[in-house]
């Protein structure tokens, strides 16, 4: 089953999904994105993805809403309305549930942010959550748009480097790979939040200047339904952090920027995820040398 065509129209699905996240889950207009008929396309669903399209939204909506408890002073009862609950009473059930602690109690307790701030008192957060690393520095730049192949992968970050090699060797068949191809990823999920075995990734690479859908060389790279196109970057605000290292100081940079940095500087976060570069490969170089850009979207102060 799990077939080129179908894990193209499934990513379909995933990103309609992940853009309409709000909306009431409606089988027939999801099954019309993917060209399955309704009536075989929750089973495709839940045989690909490992779950219902029901509980993947309520599973994406429950992590939304522990971020919000997590990185916001939004009330609980405004938290459940927005993750689709009713009341309170079916939202702390179903919180519970899934994170094994009432809403209430990971606010106070037991979310990451508040667990930061407690660590934090009375001196830098980064410095307990990676101690050979300095405090952050975070710019604010702009990030042009810019066309890139990108593949979907789902499953623990650290294990993503099979995704960047089966989009390198596509790529480089079709003589789009240049010493100027340009590695980024779209990370969508927060390990403190989701099961790492359904973190989501979008693995990145730029085509060469000039470069369209329309060009022979891209239309072939197409034929693979498991790449597609997509924008990378605007011409809006970015926090930006550069870090020097292994990727294992990536989480405690973005733990920094968005329980540190985010609410003492006055901005905040657009609702598009950001990105992350890659200025070197860790194929060539000591994890010591890695060096890797964050890029987070704020809205325009």
């Amino acid at each position: 089953m799990d077939t080129p065509s179908y894990r193209e129209r499934l990513n379909r699905v995933l990103r309609y999904i992940e853009n309409h996240l709000d909306d009431s889950p409606d089988l027939e207009a999801l099954s019309a994105v993917a060209c399955f008929s309704p009536y075989h396309f929750h089973r495709i669903f839940s045989a690909m993805v490992g779950e219902s399209v029901a509980a993947y939204v309520r599973r994406l909506r429950l992590e939304r809403a522990a971020m919000q408890l997590s990185l916001s002073d939004v009330t609980i009862t405004q938290v459940a309305l927005a993750a689709g609950y009713d009341s309170l009473d079916a939202f702390s059930r179903a919180f519970r549930a899934q994170f094994k602690v009432l809403p209430s109690a990971y606010r106070r307790n037991d979310g990451p942010l508040e667990q930061a701030r407690r660590y934090s008192i009375g001196q830098p957060l980064f410095y307990h959550l990676a101690p050979d690393v300095p405090p952050i520095d975070v710019q604010i730049r702009s990030f042009a748009p810019m066309w890139v192949a990108t593949l979907r992968y789902t499953g623990p970050y650290d294990d993503c480097y099979p995704a960047w090699e089966t989009l390198m060797a596509a790529m480089q068949t079709q003589g789009l790979l240049t010493v100027d191809t340009f590695a980024c990823a779209v990370s969508h999920d927060n390990p403190d939040i989701t099961p790492v075995d359904k973190c989501r990734m979008e693995v990145c690479l730029s085509l060469p200047p000039g470069m369209t859908a329309n060009t022979l060389a891209v239309r072939n790279l197409l034929q693979d339904k498991r790449i597609y196109l997509r924008v990378i970057g605007s011409n809006s605000d970015y926090a930006v952090i550069e870090v020097n290292g292994p990727y294992s100081l990536l989480h405690p940079a973005y733990r920094s920027l968005y329980w540190q940095w985010l609410p003492q500087s006055g901005r905040e976060p657009d609702d598009d995820p950001g990105f992350e570069v890659y200025y070197n490969s860790p194929q060539s170089t000591e994890p010591q040398d890695l060096r890797t850009g964050i890029f987070i979207p704020l809205l325009m102060g």
